[in-house]
C-alpha cells in the first residue's frame, strides 16, 4: 500500500478574514484525498477548520473606510479547548487520634497513676476498632509502660521501699521549710544548730517542734542601741545582764529548768550589723545531749500567785548578780557598800510586795515567813551598806545571807505548787543568780570572733554569722 505524504500546512492555515473581504475557498477532504490509493487513516484526516474570529469593526475596516493596505497576511489561531475534567471528588476527613491513647501514652511515661494508664489504653484500643480513628501505637505504648509501672509500684509497696522514700522526701521537705535565719529566730522557737555546735558562728538553725529533742530554745531578744558597731566585747557584757532578765520572763521558776540548760545568746557579728541586725538573741540551751519539751513557764501556764511570788525572788536574785566584779571587798569597798544598799532596797520591796498579798490558806504561813527573813535580810545589807571597813561588811552580808534560809523558800514554793528543787549551781542560802557577792568574769571576744561570759553558771554565746 502506498501512501502519499500530504502537506497539511495550508489546510490549517487561514488567511484572516477582514469584514468585507472575499471568503477563502473551502477545501473539501475528498478532494485533499483523491489521490490516495486507500481510504486514509483518521491520523492523516486533517483538523476541522478553526472557527472565525469575530467579525468587529476596528479602525480602517468596516463601512466608511479605505480598504485595508495589501501585506502578508497573519494565521489565526483557535483558542484552545478545555480538556474533559472529571466529576469534582467529594472532601473526606482524615481519621482522628484517640485522645484516650495520648492521655494512656502520657500517663504511662509520667508514672503518676500507673493503673489508669492501664485502663485508658484499653478503651482507647477498643475505640479505635469501632471508630477507626488513629493512635493505636500509642495506646499500646501506654498500656505497656503503666503495666510495667504498676508491677513496680507493687514491688516497692510490699518491700515498703515506697514508704521509706516517702519518708526520706517529706523530712527534706520539712526541713528546708523549717530552715531559718539566726537573725529571724522569734521568741519560743526551738531549734537545731548545725552538728550541734552551740559556740561558733551560725548562719542559720533548723526549727523543730519543742516536744522532739532539740538543742536549744528562744527565750527572747533585745535590741542594741546606737548605729556603729560596738564590738564584740561590748555587745557580750550587755547580753550577760540583760539576757538573764529576758530568760526569767520566758522561764520564771528558774528551778523548773532541766539541770543541762545552760543561757546562750546569739549576737550580731560585724558583718551582720552592716545588714541591719542590731539584737541580741537570747535562748536556753545544752551541749550534753537535748533538751525536751519546753522551758516556758510564764503567764501562760503559771496563775497569779506564782507570779507574785517568783517576781519578787527573781528580783533578789538579779541583785546579786550584779555584784562588784572583785574577789574582795577590800579591793572595792565603796563599789560593794552601793551594791549592798541596792540589795537591802530590794528585799525591803519583795518583804512589802509577800505581806500585802492575800495569799491562799494553804501558803499564807510559809510565805509570810518567807517575807520576815526578807525583811531581816534587808535590815542586815543596809548595816553592811553603812560599814566602815571591809571587816564590818563581811560580818552583816553574812548575816543576811544566813538569814534567807533555803528551807523557808522551798517551804513556799510548795505550798504554791512551783518546783522545790533548788539548782544544782546552788550551794548556800541564796536561790540562784550568775555572780554574786563572790564575783563573776567576763571575757570578752575581739571584731574576729565572739565573746563568752560566764557567772556560777556558763553562760556561752554564739554570733551570727551572713
Amino acid at each position: 500500500m502506498t501512501v502519499r505524504q500530504v502537506d497539511r500546512a495550508p489546510a490549517r492555515t487561514y488567511p484572516v478574514r477582514f469584514p468585507g473581504s472575499p471568503r477563502p475557498p473551502r477545501v473539501r477532504f475528498a478532494q485533499q484525498f483523491a489521490d490516495l490509493d486507500e481510504e486514509p487513516s483518521p491520523v492523516d484526516i486533517p483538523p476541522p477548520p478553526a472557527p472565525e474570529p469575530p467579525s468587529q469593526p476596528g479602525q480602517g475596516h468596516g463601512p466608511g473606510w479605505p480598504p485595508p493596505v495589501p501585506g502578508p497576511q497573519q494565521p489565526w489561531y483557535p483558542y484552545p479547548q478545555p480538556y474533559a475534567q472529571p466529576y469534582p471528588q467529594p472532601f473526606q476527613e482524615p481519621a482522628k487520634t484517640s485522645g484516650l491513647a495520648i492521655a494512656s501514652l502520657v500517663t504511662g511515661i509520667v508514672c503518676c497513676v500507673p493503673p489508669l494508664g492501664l485502663v485508658l489504653g484499653a478503651i482507647a484500643l477498643g475505640r479505635i476498632r469501632k471508630h477507626g480513628q488513629r493512635g493505636k501505637g500509642m495506646a499500646i505504648t501506654g498500656v505497656v509502660l503503666s503495666a510495667i509501672s504498676t508491677v513496680l509500684a507493687v514491688v516497692l509497696v510490699v518491700s515498703g521501699a515506697v514508704s521509706a522514700f516517702w519518708d526520706g522526701f517529706r523530712d527534706g521537705l520539712d526541713e528546708v521549710k523549717s530552715t531559718r535565719s539566726t537573725m529571724d529566730l522569734r521568741k519560743g522557737d526551738c531549734f537545731d544548730v548545725p552538728g550541734g555546735e552551740l559556740e561558733r558562728e551560725v548562719v542559720n538553725v533548723t526549727i523543730v517542734p519543742c516536744g522532739k529533742p532539740h538543742d536549744g530554745e528562744v527565750s527572747g531578744s533585745f535590741k542594741l542601741d546606737g548605729s556603729t558597731f560596738p564590738g564584740d566585747k561590748a555587745i557580750t557584757a550587755l547580753a550577760d545582764r540583760k539576757c538573764w532578765a529576758v530568760e526569767q520572763e520566758y522561764a520564771m521558776d528558774s528551778w523548773a529548768l532541766p539541770v543541762e540548760a545552760e543561757s546562750y545568746y546569739y549576737t550580731p557579728s560585724s558583718r551582720s550589723w552592716r545588714l541591719g541586725d542590731h539584737s541580741v538573741t537570747c535562748s536556753f540551751a545544752t551541749t550534753s545531749g537535748k533538751l525536751t519539751g519546753s522551758v516556758r513557764n510564764d503567764a501562760r501556764r503559771l496563775d497569779a500567785d506564782q507570779m507574785t511570788y517568783l517576781r519578787s525572788s527573781n528580783a533578789y536574785d538579779r541583785v546579786l548578780a550584779t555584784g562588784p566584779d572583785r574577789d574582795r571587798v577590800e579591793d572595792d569597798l565603796p563599789a560593794f557598800k552601793k551594791w549592798a544598799g541596792q540589795v537591802s532596797q530590794v528585799l525591803g520591796q519583795e518583804s512589802a510586795r509577800l505581806r500585802e498579798r492575800s495569799w491562799p490558806a494553804s501558803a499564807q504561813a510559809q510565805v509570810s515567813a518567807r517575807a520576815k527573813e526578807a525583811e531581816l535580810a534587808g535590815k542586815e545589807w543596809a548595816k553592811a551598806a553603812g560599814a566602815a571597813d571591809a571587816e564590818a561588811f563581811y560580818l552583816h552580808s553574812g548575816a543576811a545571807d544566813r538569814a534567807m534560809r533555803q528551807a523557808t523558800e522551798v517551804a513556799a514554793r510548795g505550798a504554791l505548787h512551783l518546783a522545790t528543787t533548788p539548782p544544782a549551781t546552788d550551794s548556800g542560802g541564796s536561790s540562784g543568780g550568775s555572780g554574786g557577792a563572790d564575783g563573776g568574769t567576763d571575757s570578752g571576744g575581739t571584731e574576729e570572733g565572739p565573746g563568752s561570759g560566764t557567772g556560777n553558771g556558763s553562760g556561752s554565746d554564739g554570733s551570727k554569722a551572713v
